[in-house]
């Protein structure tokens, strides 16, 4: 009787044991409790939940981007009624937020998608409409960008500038007469545009305890050059909210004749959408999160780096680790563990034991860098602790001095990102039939 009630008893702590383990690992764990006990939970979303938990999280995304972008442009009133220092500090840091939900959105790039598809959403036609057949991504997000060509710009004009007119010179040739010369870098519009003209060149080089880019708020103090610099970076921060919302519209779940609609989640066309998910994803982790934005590493130019201007490249690299990490756990977060939204993600597409390790690499990409630069304390994820084997040097220092005791960081989290993790959701996707 007694062997009879132990085994009942070990029975039961074991269940009890297992799911108190499971319930611990929450949505997108790696589910190390199912392996350790040798099983195999099964997948517990359907392909057409993932894909509209997807579309719903784009929309949601996009959406706080041009929001956080509407208070951008609030900042930015105020500072150029007002050019002092304190106005020009306020709208830097409303940048910094503007920016920060932005970046999580680059995740949706590579798929096909409204952001960079092959159909174009954005453009200037005129008046407040920002709609077009154009690239939005480039026109929003555009990199890297020859300053000189705003200066250029800036300084030719005779009267105040309008979006239409200052759009229509993306990739001018004229511009880049007497700068670099290359008229990819010809970039007027988006958020590296209004980076320049918030902070300027950087042009510091040396050491560990640099600053970002100087200017003054007396830049736009005046009349002339100044009063056209102050409607130059209100007329792009505007385009910049009405392109957001171009993309954020064909993700509306109350839209109709949308991307969303028409395309992602039409009947028969699951496997395709959510295969161009998957592509995607693999896509950004090879060719920007950890390919071009990384560039630095190997030339050791500062103007390799991303945000060169603000210095506030570590937030790139953060942010678009959290927005992998959004889309594949199906949970909608920028400060790191506060969820704003939850649901199905890719990983519950997939058994316990088909997981792997990508939920716990996309944390460890994300946690390599950390934000703690003076000029960096509005952003969601600040902080004055980083965690050891993280990046907390500045990362235009690192990237210029290959002896940099954090340059290894850097070399590390790029094998990470654009090998061993791409190689990892392109098995996923394989285990998937897509």
């Amino acid at each position: 009787m007694r062997n009879i009630q132990t085994k009942i008893f070990s029975i039961l702590f074991s269940i009890t044991l297992f799911g108190s383990l499971i319930s611990c690992g929450g949505p997108g764990s790696d589910n190390s409790a199912a392996a350790l006990l040798g099983l195999d939970i099964p997948a517990s979303a359907t392909k057409t939940q993932a894909l509209t938990r997807y579309a719903d999280l784009a929309y949601e995304s996009y959406n706080q981007a041009a929001t956080d972008a509407g208070s951008l442009l609030t900042a930015l009133t105020t500072f150029t009624t007002t050019p002092n220092e304190t106005n020009l500090t306020a709208a830097r840091n409303a940048w910094v937020v503007a920016r920060s939900s932005y970046l999580v959105t680059e995740a949706f790039r590579f798929s096909d998608g409204p952001i960079d598809g092959t159909t174009g959403h954005c453009g200037a036609p005129g008046g407040s409409d920002y709609s077009g057949t154009d690239d939005c991504e480039g026109a929003i997000n555009a990199w890297p960008l020859d300053e000189v060509v705003i200066d250029n710009y800036i300084s030719s004009l005779s009267s105040t500038p309008t979006f239409a007119n200052i759009y229509a010179k993306n990739g001018d040739s004229t511009l880049a007469s007497g700068s670099e010369g290359d008229t990819e870098k010809v970039v007027m519009t988006g958020y590296h545009a209004i980076e320049y003209l918030l902070w300027g060149q950087d042009n510091t080089n040396s050491g560990d305890n640099t600053v970002p880019g100087q200017r003054p708020a007396t830049d736009f103090s005046g009349s002339g050059i100044p009063s056209y610099r102050r409607a130059y970076i209100l007329a792009v921060t505007q385009g910049l909210i009405g392109h957001l919302q171009q993309v954020r519209d064909q993700w509306d779940p109350a839209g109709s004749g949308t991307y969303r609609t028409d395309t992602f989640l039409t009947s028969g066309n699951t496997d395709t959408s959510l295969g161009l998910v998957f592509t995607g994803l693999t896509s950004f982790m090879v060719q920007e999160w950890g390919g071009d934005r990384l560039s630095g590493v190997d030339s050791e130019l500062q103007e390799d780096e991303h945000s060169c201007f603000s210095d506030t490249t570590k937030a790139d690299f953060y942010y678009d680790a959290q927005g992998v990490y959004n889309i594949w756990t199906g949970n909608y977060s920028i400060k790191k563990g506060v969820n704003i939204s939850t649901g199905a993600g890719l990983v519950n597409l997939l058994s316990s034991k088909n997981q792997g390790s990508i939920t716990s690499q996309i944390e460890s990409a994300r946690d390599t860098f950390c934000i703690n630069l003076d000029n960096e304390t509005t952003d969601p994820n600040y902080t004055t602790s980083c965690p050891g084997g993280s990046l907390s040097h500045r990362y235009d220092q690192v990237i210029m001095h290959p002896a940099d005791s954090q340059h290894s960081v850097l070399e590390n989290v790029g094998l990470l990102i654009n090998t061993t993790l791409a190689q990892n959701v392109v098995r996923a996707k394989n285990v998937l039939g897509l």
